[in-house]
């Protein structure tokens, strides 16, 4: 009984340990299941924080979002429009503390992954965190590593909000603590706030840290000694292996080589009293003016010093290295109002990343504006930098050349210097017309004035003619009676008009004259006009006078073709803007005749603007002028207006000027000279005591150009035109004549019935034909007879 009963205890417990209860596999099946589904929840966190920091590190400001609100593009952001608003909404809030939001997830995925059950409590956490992100913006407001995040400059407009590296909640918060507590106090105290939230987020203590901090030395230690013995192992394995000479070394940095201007010794001398060589048939008892009425030129100052150089290059280096520029100063070329430094790009860099950074390379020298440029047949960009002080030039030294007096152009004037000091010179003949634009105090009315000065000293008015427009009456006004002008300077917008419209019918009366002689300029008729002289002969041409009363036949006599040589026109216009005001479009008809067709006859224009807009400077009139100087404009659209590209706005002011020749694409910068006031005055009053003015009195009757296909045109013709049309009028007359004599009809409403003409210019031509014979005179009732017939 007792054996029995000892048993059962053994039986039963044999049979619990052979068989669990059913709740117990249960309990262990649903331990798994948790232990599963909170690993996965750990999987879910860590690819949310992955998807997270992918948002945050390729935000764009212009994506579709909350805070930017333009056309809808492509996202850039490679989360995709959700993770463009996501992170649109953090950064706003938290900045760069927006990165802590994927700090909690990967403290989350880890937690849940590894089962860590001795953590904080979630309670905690929700009193540390938002602890842990304002300190944290408070000390990114206070450091402020990017002043405009999160905003970027794309195509030279500012988007995004750009309120800092602490976002909207760590400017707030900065905004009420560092006014109590100071700058120094505020970041001590955010310091341990945001020291003390991390212990208790993150549940660590400080034994824990030190003994972290202890592991990270001990690691760090074997680390450096194992990299410091297998360094020593590679350099002692390096001259056994690889014991062969570089095949390139590397050179030394060469020092730039500074390349003075080659300036030779000119000794003093007396000028000779020269002209231009012209076939004319000039007064001996005229002389030109002498060059004692210009200002002697004032001494060079010193130009800086080659170490000053040296070291302008290094820091033009330096600066464009910060912008990831590399690049080398070869040569540098100082000149009396830039110096030139010649930069050697380094190879792939590109063009226009340089030519992008005039105005950062401007301030980074502290200059008041630099030009960047290519050097046609080099390799190397040019630098162009203003030199601390400028040197003066005068015109006198440019007239007081050899070259000046020799040139073999007929109408050389003095442009100025150019970037290295030596003297530019232009010929008018050659421009042949040119465009003069610059802002006010930039020297235009100066180069104007010296280009007028420089014909004056080589030309006497038998050889040239001004006609001078200057409707601000100011500065041609002092030219006024000299002997070289055709009419007086006008000022006047509508006399203007008027004289421009006198000149093209003077070009297109030399052209006939030009025609007939059988010659194809005005050189050519000049010099066969004295050559005809010499021979004692004049130029004759047959005119038809009248008809014979008896045969009906032409009468023709022979009249002299022309009695004096042609001087060479120059129109010299001040401000076409005022003029284009008033009288635009048949100023632009006018200007544009003579741009296409009065090479050849001798007449030359330049035209001046302070607005080079494209209401002034019109594309028919700039299509025909091919020369253009500019001087300091206000922008790069006007300097792309005058030269078709920028670098006007760039230019220092007070004659510098950009030149574009006649048939070259190249811009050559030049340093105009300076003629004053008093100086233009005393040349003047000399020319006045040589000759008195001869004006031509039909400059103003020749009346406003009619521009084809305009309303007053169409009205002139409605009511039979203007009798100034001279070209158009003898076509007419003589469609009238042959009409009169095929028909035998003679009457005014006959005319206008065949010519489809108005009654004015129909009985203009009646009247002609009865003074020349060609028609009776009415009788009693009005009929005429007529006379001769073809």
């Amino acid at each position: 009984m007792a054996a029995n009963t000892s048993r059962r205890p053994s039986n039963a417990l044999g049979r619990g340990s052979v068989r669990a209860p059913k709740g117990a596999k249960q309990a262990v099946r649903r331990s798994l299941i948790a232990e599963r589904f909170i690993e996965g929840v750990g999987v879910l966190l860590l690819v949310a924080a992955a998807y997270l920091a992918l948002a945050l590190l390729t935000y764009s400001p212009t994506d579709p979002s909350m805070s930017y609100s333009g056309p809808i593009g492509g996202v850039m952001n490679w989360g995709g429009r959700a993770g463009a608003y996501v992170s649109d909404v953090l950064l706003t809030a938290f900045g760069l503390g927006a990165f802590v939001w994927v700090g909690w997830l990967c403290f989350h995925a880890y937690n849940a992954m590894t089962h860590r059950e001795d953590g904080p409590s979630f309670s905690l956490q929700i009193i540390t965190l938002p602890l842990m992100l304002l300190s944290l913006g408070v000390l990114l407001c206070v450091i402020n590593p990017l002043p405009q995040w999160p905003s970027v400059v794309q195509q030279g407009t500012e988007v995004g909000v750009g309120i800092g590296g602490g976002g909207l909640v760590g400017k707030l918060m900065a905004q009420m603590v560092l006014p109590l507590l100071g700058k120094v106090g505020g970041v001590m105290l955010m310091t341990a706030v945001l020291a003390l939230s991390i212990l208790w987020f993150t549940g660590w203590t400080l034994r824990d840290v030190r003994a972290t901090c202890i592991w990270l030395y001990k690691v760090g230690r074997v680390m450096a000694v194992q990299l410091s013995r297998w360094f020593a192992r590679l350099r002692a394995a390096v001259p056994e292996q690889f014991d062969l000479p570089l095949a390139h070394p590397v050179p030394t940095r060469p020092r730039p080589v500074v390349v003075q201007a080659e300036e030779a010794p000119r000794p003093p001398r007396q000028r000779e009293t020269t002209q231009a060589f012209l076939p004319l048939d000039v007064e001996g008892d005229f002389s030109l003016p002498p060059l004692d009425l210009l200002n002697e030129p004032k001494p060079k100052k010193g130009s800086e010093s080659q170490s000053a150089l040296e070291q302008n290059a290094r820091r033009i280096e330096a600066e464009l290295k910060n912008f990831n520029i590399e690049g080398v100063v070869t040569n540098i070329r100082p000149g009396p109002v830039i110096t030139i430094y010649e930069l050697e790009p380094a190879a792939g860099v590109k063009t226009s990343a340089i030519l992008g950074l005039q105005d950062d390379l401007a301030r980074a020298m502290s200059a008041l504006s630099i030009r960047i440029s290519t050097i046609p047949g080099k390799n190397v960009l040019g630098i162009e930098l203003p030199n601390r002080e400028r040197q003066y030039l005068g015109l006198k030294e440019l007239l007081d050349t050899d070259e000046f007096e020799h040139d073999a152009g007929n109408l050389v004037v003095a442009l100025g210097v150019d970037t290295t000091g030596q003297p530019v010179y232009a010929d008018i003949a050659k421009m042949p017309h040119s465009l003069i634009a610059g802002t006010t105090g930039s020297g235009k009315s100066v180069a104007i004035n010296a280009f007028i000065v420089s014909l004056l000293y080589r030309l006497t008015p038998d050889q040239l003619r001004f006609v001078m427009i200057d409707p601000k009456m100011l500065e041609l006004s002092i030219y006024n009676d000299i002997p070289h002008l055709l009419t007086p300077v006008i000022t006047d917008p509508s006399k203007a008009a008027a004289a421009l419209n006198w000149v093209v019918k003077e070009m297109e009366n030399r052209y006939r004259l030009m025609s007939e002689l059988g010659v194809k300029n005005i050189i050519g008729f000049n010099e066969k006009f004295a050559t005809l002289q010499e021979e004692g002969k004049v130029p004759t041409k047959l005119v038809q006078v009248g008809f014979d009363l008896n045969t009906g036949q032409p009468k023709m006599e022979e009249q002299p073709l022309a009695t004096k040589a042609m001087p060479y026109i120059v129109v010299v216009i001040d401000e076409l803007a005022d003029l284009m005001m008033v009288a635009g479009k048949a100023v632009e008809f006018s200007i544009a005749r003579l741009t296409q067709m009065a090479r050849a006859s001798g007449i030359h224009l330049l035209v001046a603007t302070q607005r080079p807009s494209v209401d002034v400077v019109t594309g028919l009139i700039k299509a025909n002028i091919p020369t253009r100087i500019s001087f300091s404009v206000a922008s790069k659209i006007d300097s792309r207006t005058v030269l078709d590209s920028m670098g006007a706005e760039s230019l220092l002011g007070k004659g510098d000027m950009l030149h574009l020749a006649n048939g070259s694409n190249n811009l050559q910068r030049c340093h105009g000279a300076f003629v004053s006031e008093d100086e233009c005055t005393k040349v003047v009053n000399y020319l006045k005591e040589q000759s008195k003015p001869m004006y031509v009195e039909d400059v103003f009757k020749a009346g406003v150009a009619l521009v084809p296909g305009s309303k007053e045109a169409k009205a002139a013709a409605s009511s039979g035109g203007e009798d100034g049309e001279e070209g158009e009028g003898e076509g007419l007359y003589e469609q009238a004549v042959d009409v009169i004599s095929r028909e035998g009809k003679a009457s005014t409403s006959f005319l206008q019935r065949s010519l489809k003409i108005g009654y004015n210019r129909a009985a203009d031509l009646i009247d002609r034909m009865e003074s020349e014979g060609l028609i009776s005179a009415p009788n009693h009732v009005g009929k005429r007879e007529v006379l001769a017939r073809r």
